[in-house]
């Protein structure tokens, strides 16, 4: 086998494993795959809200449950 057909047959491999996913051979393969998809879309915006939270907390843990400040009306 020349170089030149050993390196074709290892760019369409490839490209066949890159760009084109195998397709579920069942539904509960297609389903497993969708409960994957779906835990790891989620999982970057649930970081965030935990994130958020923390950060929350840290700056306004001293006043949580305290009544707000009414700013004075200007006329």
């Amino acid at each position: 086998m020349t170089i030149t057909k050993s390196l074709t047959r290892m760019r369409a491999a490839l490209a066949d494993a890159l760009l084109l996913p195998p397709v579920p051979a069942t539904a509960e393969q297609a389903n497993d795959a969708l409960q994957e998809v779906t835990r790891w879309a989620w999982l970057p915006a649930l970081s965030g809200v935990a994130v958020g939270g923390d950060h929350a907390l840290r700056m306004h843990g001293n006043t949580a449950g305290q009544p707000t400040k009414q700013a004075e009306k200007t006329i």
